[in-house]
């Protein structure tokens, strides 16, 4: 009995050993970082900013690699199916982390099959208006939706993605039946409001910005719990009767698979708050209507959870289906 407590003792004793130098030494390779969507859009540029900053922090390469498909799922899954050494990780946003699996079957669950490493940063929506509106408010814009109801429309970046889940909330926080209409992307949504063929729209306060300073579309409100520090002249949208305590805004954060050894999510942790409190990456990250949020542990997973409930609500009360 005493020869096997021995031999059990020194087997864990060897393991441990083995396996604390493979996390000491970590990264001692290069580290491919996901990004779930194209070169170019605003996923990439904030995981570029960041990859850039991290691998000063970590002494080693982060090699983006841009995976599209399934409206940033494909991306997700490779990373929640990767082996949790730490060598493959993801920049992600709710929309592939949460909102698909709650729309249609994924292969992987955002909450169960990734680690939440760190958020990123936030970044409001806004409803943008042609510039021929009979309105000036978003109450007088939910004023001319009553008395005639189905004869506006707004246009969104897709079906399931914030944009469309944004709409949705508010059509039903208000009663007020507006005509959705889903694009491909964001910036056809601007270019047929500017135009005058859709009443509304509802972008990133980034994408949209540009075009609401040149006076080409009017903004009527922003998604977030406050005015914004990128547009502070735009509301909120929690200043309109009934849509009080209003608060849906864009994220994005630092994942890898789930069963990380702690040691190496602590690591990439650590190195990502030095990171997020680069002066530069923040007003890099300014450019892009994005505040850099330090969330992490606990709190990020508490954000995570009431995330999903809330996009689980405004799905089934909206009736939102993937078209």
């Amino acid at each position: 009995m005493r020869f096997w407590t021995t031999w059990i003792a020194t087997a864990v004793a060897t393991a441990c050993a083995f396996a604390q130098p493979a996390a000491a030494d970590y990264p001692d390779r290069p580290i491919t970082l996901i990004v779930p969507y194209a070169a170019g859009g605003s996923s990439d540029i904030v995981g570029r900013l960041f990859a850039e900053r991290l691998e000063r922090q970590i002494g080693q390469p982060l090699v983006i690699e841009n995976v599209g498909g399934a409206g940033g799922g494909g991306g997700a899954h490779r990373v929640a199916t990767a082996k949790p050494d730490g060598y493959t990780l993801l920049i992600g946003s709710g929309s592939e982390v949460l909102i698909r699996q709650l729309l249609q079957p994924t292969p992987y669950d955002g909450l169960k099959d990734l680690t939440a490493i760190s958020m990123i940063g936030t970044g409001p929506m806004v409803v943008i208006g042609k510039p021929g509106l009979a309105a000036t408010s978003l109450a007088d814009v939910l004023a001319l939706a009553r008395a005639k109801p189905d004869t506006l429309s707004y246009g969104s970046a897709g079906a399931g993605t914030f944009m469309h889940l944004a709409g949705e909330a508010i059509k039903f926080r208000t009663q007020t039946k507006i005509s959705h209409v889903a694009y491909r992307g964001a910036a056809p949504v601007i270019t047929d409001v500017i135009a005058g063929h859709i009443d509304l729209g509802v972008a990133s306060l980034a994408s949209a910005l540009p075009f609401i300073q040149a006076g080409q579309a009017k903004a009527f409100a922003v998604t977030s719990p406050g005015r914004t520090e990128f547009a502070p002249q735009v509301p909120p949208l929690s200043d309109t009767p009934g849509l009080s305590g209003f608060n849906l805004e864009l994220w994005i954060g630092f994942f890898g698979p789930a069963n990380m050894p702690a040691a190496i999510t602590d690591k990439l942790r650590a190195g990502t708050l030095k990171v997020l409190d680069d002066p530069e990456l923040k007003k890099k990250l300014a450019d892009q209507a994005i505040a850099v949020r330090k969330l992490v542990g606990d709190d990020l997973t508490h954000f995570l959870t009431n995330e999903n409930d809330k996009y689980r609500t405004i799905i089934k009360d909206g009736d939102i289906k993937m078209q």
